[in-house]
């Protein structure tokens, strides 16, 4: 399956960002964030426009990089219509080979995806 890519918005020290347009989810999709293998300072924002609450899944990742992905994946319940959850990843559970990390919707999830990492003087 071809996962759709979520571009990730850096954010400015003691500046603002306007908020990117995001991924569209499409649950057949799922979505993959090029982390470069780096978690510490990324933020995922996932919005649910269905009409009632929907799961997000965070794949465990590859070991290695990520030693700890016997603990298995992580699933995020999004509530219904305006629901927003922000996330934040382990690298050591989630970080795929290529350094990216996967999300999975469930069937007939709406909303979008964005991913934010705050500045290194933070």
């Amino acid at each position: 399956m071809a996962r759709d890519s979520v571009a990730i918005t850096q954010l400015a020290l003691s500046s603002g960002v306007a908020e990117p347009a995001g991924t569209t989810i499409a649950p057949s999709n799922g979505a993959t964030i090029p982390a470069g293998g780096d978690t510490r300072k990324l933020i995922i924002r996932i919005t649910n426009t269905y009409g009632s609450e929907r799961t997000v899944t965070v794949r465990a990742g590859s070991a290695p990089p990520a030693f700890r992905q016997g603990l298995g994946d992580a699933t995020i319940t999004v509530p219904a219509t305006s629901g927003v959850r922000y996330v934040t990843v382990e690298s050591a559970r989630f970080v795929q080979a290529d350094g990216s990390i996967h999300l999975d919707f469930e069937t007939g999830m709406t909303g979008k995806v964005m991913a934010f990492r705050l500045p290194d003087e933070l």
